[in-house]
């Protein structure tokens, strides 16, 4: 990923020639990253790029995109096929032939009421300037940061653990992050996120459909999770999970900033932490 959807670092993306050089197709998955960051196709070259109009710009929702070159696009494929996506098909002779280009890999109706909305989108990104929307949300990010990780219980154990740098230097504007009680216990990221609920504050939590990462940032080894797993059988919820997972964090809380975002959004952010200062032991959701 150009910037982690977990923690926000961004990686070099001089690791996309050097894996080339080394004989490797390249894909970019820039959801996270394009949306406050200048992405020059012309100086990057992956073989293949994705990214999510909608967390560019709010609208439409379910729509992104799979950017190939073409002769990465030819290497490519696909041992099933679906409406659209093939020129010939036979049960009999069991065979079918992709149709050419992007039509072999564009399933069924595309999302034509909505897909127009994306054109209006980029025009509004370029009306901002992605440079000034970078250097935006790189001051509010920059702000909240040393906002919450200036909090202190009154014991002095911080109240917050961030994930990722602690700086804007090579970071993005997703903070995750874990609200820890005064004695240095992790707080529910579900209690967290009905309390900002509560107050119209926007948050997400769990692992961001990141597993991987938020396993490594949440110190979780693979001793702990394979047992775990023997131990339910059938079927576990995250509630049996959690008692598994007795005395650590099974998810984090997930801030992310972008072109909407303004100062009054990071102070309410920052004001709603401090609600959690000085919790112990009888503070349960």
């Amino acid at each position: 990923p150009a910037q982690s959807n977990f923690s926000g670092v961004q990686h070099s993306l001089d690791w996309v020639e050097q894996a080339q050089r080394r004989g490797w197709d390249v894909l970019l998955d820039a959801a996270a990253f394009v949306p406050t960051n200048r992405l020059d196709l012309g100086r990057v070259k992956p073989d293949y790029v994705v990214l999510s109009f909608y967390k560019m710009f709010g609208y439409p929702t379910g729509v992104g995109a799979l950017l190939a070159r073409r002769r990465a696009l030819e290497k490519l494929q696909r041992p099933w096929f679906a409406g659209g996506t093939i020129t010939v098909a036979s049960v009999q002779a069991d065979r079918h032939y992709q149709a050419p280009g992007p039509a072999a890999f564009e399933e069924g109706t595309q999302a034509y009421l909505t897909i127009p909305a994306v054109d209006i989108g980029l025009q509004l990104i370029e009306s901002v300037g992605i440079e000034a929307i970078h250097s935006r949300v790189t001051c509010l990010t920059g702000w909240l940061i040393d906002a919450l990780t200036s909090l202190r219980h009154d014991n002095g154990q911080p109240l917050i653990q961030l994930y990722g740098p602690a700086t804007t230097d090579r970071r993005g504007a997703t903070l995750s992050l874990n609200f820890h009680d005064r004695v240095g216990r992790p707080i529910d990221h579900r209690s967290i996120e009905r309390q900002a609920n509560r107050e119209r504050i926007s948050l997400r939590t769990g692992c961001f459909c990141n597993p991987g990462a938020g396993e490594t940032a949440l110190g979780l080894s693979k001793g702990e999770l394979d047992a775990c797993f023997v131990r339910s059988h059938r079927r576990m919820t995250f509630d049996d999970f959690q008692r598994c997972i007795d005395g650590k964090s099974t998810g984090a809380v997930r801030v992310s900033l972008g072109l909407a975002s303004n100062f009054d959004d990071v102070r309410a952010t920052a004001r709603f932490a401090e609600q959690f200062l000085d919790w112990g032991d009888d503070a349960e959701d």
